[in-house]
């Protein structure tokens, strides 16, 4: 359980825990096939050195938390961490980067898919963008390849949109293929809109300052349009397709729609009105003046009691300034997250979300996954979903903008 922010900061980053993208060699690196071609064995054995150097990163990341018990040395560990997935990070582009000429070389051969899925995976903006470009050119009747496309999450890459696009052009695209494809290109430029309006500090430690340079020529006001015009379409059309077992299109087009006109960066924050962990009434508009730091979380989610440490602090950092922190707590039961936030010394105004997790505050605001983190501004406006010491320098200057506005 202690283990699961690890493991969700490796999955954005990590090639070896994303099997949609590619199938594990059927043979050792070190004992290839006959008749591999040494430029396979060559790849492989890089793809292998990746996933050995983050397996070892993730159990010494496991043996550390085990030990960090103080609130120092879990401080250290969270830089320890951050250091890590830098490491991981940089090694993951170089490895890449050293693949590009045999990718480009064999770009064409079945044998260089998983290659090129590492390159897409890890290496730098360009290598990435280069990578994808060939597997849309060559590969786009690979299974692999139309799965990716329909089921990858919701990552705001720099490949998968042309990848989704050149599979739409396929008139023999089956009729739920595309009905599927067209909602994962809609998810997709709806990511991209959001990711644009965020500041440079909350998004350039996950995508790379290399990207997000890119990234800022982008028309958002296009994005957006598009995004909504085919969620709109495919909620007009009711269509009946599942997207995963037991939520369909339609359910899951209807939110995303919401979110983009309600919850959106950009967008001025919805009222909430409801109560806290002691029955007592509070509303999110009490805070009006203040920046705020929203944060849906639970007693059952190891990233929500890190995230809750930083917030602390933040809260410390702050005091006697135009800032605070609310929670929205989603446990079942009422006594449980009491308990929960006072074990913790999270003291903040905390919402209760009610008995049924899919209904009340969470539902309200679209929440999938804990914890959700809203960053919004001392006018009510929602400035970023992100979480982590990456906001630090946003919350600053939203905070001394709250307070030359209280000057005036």
């Amino acid at each position: 359980m202690r283990c699961a922010l690890f493991v969700a900061v490796f999955c954005g980053t990590s090639f070896v825990l994303n099997s949609v993208f590619a199938d594990p060699p059927k043979t050792p690196a070190s004992s290839p096939p006959r008749d591999q071609p040494e430029w396979v064995t060559e790849i492989e054995a890089a793809i292998k050195a990746q996933e050995d150097h983050e397996r070892k990163l993730f159990a010494e990341y496991a043996e550390r938390w085990e030990k960090a018990k103080t609130d120092a040395e879990q401080d250290a560990l969270e830089k320890w961490r951050q250091d890590a997935v830098d490491e991981l990070r940089k090694a993951d582009r170089t490895a890449a980067h050293s693949l590009m000429p045999l990718l480009r070389k064999h770009a064409d051969d079945p044998k260089v898919y998983r290659g090129l899925a590492f390159a897409t995976m890890c290496g730098s903006s360009d290598d990435r963008e280069e990578a994808g470009a060939l597997m849309g050119k060559y590969h786009l009747s690979n299974p692999k390849l139309l799965e990716f496309a329909e089921f990858g999450g919701g990552e705001c890459d720099d490949f998968r949109e042309p990848i989704i696009r050149n599979l739409l052009a396929n008139k023999e695209i089956p009729a739920k293929d595309r009905t599927i494809l067209q909602f994962s290109l809609a998810r997709h430029l709806k990511d991209k809109a959001e990711v644009a309006k965020m500041s440079d500090q909350s998004i350039t430690w996950r995508y790379g300052s290399d990207y997000i340079a890119k990234f800022r020529k982008r028309d958002v006001a296009k994005l957006e349009a598009e995004a909504l015009e085919i969620f709109d379409q495919l909620i007009a059309k009711k269509v009946p397709d599942e997207f995963r077992p037991g939520l369909s299109i339609l359910e899951w087009a209807e939110t995303e729609a919401y979110e983009m006109r309600h919850l959106a960066v950009g967008k001025k924050a919805p009222e909430i009105v409801g109560e806290d962990l002691d029955g007592k009434s509070m509303k999110l508009s009490n805070y009006r003046g203040k920046v705020v730091v929203l944060e849906f979380g639970s007693s059952r989610c190891s990233p929500c009691v890190t995230f809750g440490r930083h917030l602390r602090k933040l809260i410390d950092q702050y005091a006697g300034r135009p800032f605070a922190g609310v929670g929205v707590n989603t446990d079942k039961d009422r006594k449980e997250a009491k308990a929960f936030v006072e074990e913790n010394k999270f003291t903040w105004p905390t919402f209760w979300n009610g008995s049924t997790v899919s209904a009340g505050i969470a539902k309200d605001w679209n929440v999938s996954a804990i914890p959700t983190v809203y960053v919004i501004d001392h006018a009510g406006v929602i400035r970023s979903k992100a979480r982590g010491p990456e906001l630090d320098p946003l919350i600053e200057e939203l905070v001394k903008k709250a307070e030359d506005a209280g000057k005036q």
